[in-house]
């Protein structure tokens, strides 16, 4: 489980040198860098809309739930989870920069961004844990404007030739405060930034996709069809048609025109209310070019555009021409089209089918 949620099974992959010159797997770097690894999970975990949803994962975790299997290939299981990580976090030092391990883990992430169309260079997240030559940091980790993400520096710049070590060396736990724990909040702070805008992303995302399969459907679409009472028997038959089509159309009737202006707002914030509970509005449009006009500038426009805002989702507007007006007034269906309401001929049957293909092709 993530916070963020499918595709990423990972919130946070943490990429580090071990440092294990000996070879004995007690580099000072390494127990410094798993200790930085578990507070930094602590304190995404503090927040309160992250809490236990949170996953970090750190090549040397042993847990079940977020370690490596001893008994699988290393390199075919680590890539699979980098490749479900939603941010690359670097603890960047030289021996980050030599190691081949390390370089192979950031190509295999990149690579793997590639199939979720997120711009990889917006999750990174880079803690500067030794000091270290920013030109030499890899190409991958430069902005567009070939400038460099700077990461949070986690030792003192001004004394690093004499103390280039990070703070709270050799050893980090949830009993180490001070220079450390104040650049850690401000770390954790800038990934849960990224975190929830990620997470908004997907969830965009998996609204725009069950609108586009509920639009796709072959039918089921909830239709909002605006007529007038003075064109009673044309909104009839074309909310027979729908709904023999498998629509569902609101209102049951079409509208009176009032004058009263309580009555014109009380009626504009239940179409309103209406519509932002439907698929696509559809404007009746007769042989009344005045009336089309008009409905098309306050249905088509006006009140759609709020019900969009209040529904937070696309909502398709279309005329159902059913006089062929666009072939005398070419201009009128030019105009709609401009305003976001297309425009297509059901003068002639049957002219469902243009519907469903409309509806279709109606998300962007």
């Amino acid at each position: 489980m993530s916070f963020v949620g499918n595709p990423f099974r990972h919130d946070v992959f943490i990429s580090y040198s071990h440092g294990d010159v000996s070879g004995d797997g007690k580099a000072l770097l390494r127990q410094w860098s798993q200790g930085f690894a578990e507070q930094l999970e602590r304190e995404l975990q503090a927040y309160p809309e992250i809490g236990n949803q949170i996953s970090v994962f750190l090549d040397s975790d042993h847990r079940p739930s977020q370690g490596i299997d001893p008994l699988a290939p290393m390199s075919d299981q680590l890539r699979q989870k980098i490749a479900h990580a939603a941010i690359l976090s670097v603890l960047m030092s030289p021996q980050y920069l030599k190691s081949n391990w390390c370089r192979q883990e950031r190509e295999w992430w990149i690579e793997a961004q590639g199939k979720y169309s997120f711009d990889y260079r917006h999750r990174l997240a880079i803690a500067q844990v030794w000091p270290t030559l920013v030109d030499a940091w890899p190409k991958q980790f430069k902005k567009r404007d070939e400038s460099h993400y700077l990461g949070r520096e986690f030792f003192n710049p001004k004394y690093q030739e004499i103390r280039p070590q990070p703070f709270s060396w050799p050893k980090v736990d949830s009993e180490t405060m001070g220079e450390f724990r104040d650049a850690l909040i401000y770390f954790a702070g800038y990934i849960r930034q990224r975190l929830r805008e990620i997470r908004q992303d997907i969830e965009q995302r998996k609204a725009q996709e069950e609108e586009r399969q509920r639009l796709s459907a072959e039918s089921g679409q909830v239709l909002y069809l605006h007529g007038r009472i003075a064109h009673t028997p044309v909104w009839e038959r074309v909310q027979r048609e729908l709904e023999d089509n498998g629509y569902t159309v609101f209102p049951v009737q079409p509208e009176h025109v009032e004058s009263d202006p309580k009555r014109i707002r009380a009626i504009q914030n239940e179409r309103v209310a209406t519509m932002s509970g439907c698929d696509a509005v559809l404007v009746l449009g007769t042989e009344d070019i005045s009336a089309l006009t008009a409905d098309i500038m306050v249905i088509g426009r006006l009140d759609r555009y709020q019900a969009v805002a209040r529904s937070d989702r696309s909502l398709p507007c279309g005329v159902v021409d059913t006089m062929g007006v666009a072939r005398g007034q070419p201009a009128l269906s030019r105009n709609a089209k401009k305003l976001g309401v297309d425009w297509f001929d059901a003068s002639v049957p049957p002219w469902t089918p243009q519907l469903q293909t409309w509806l279709h092709g109606a998300l962007p």
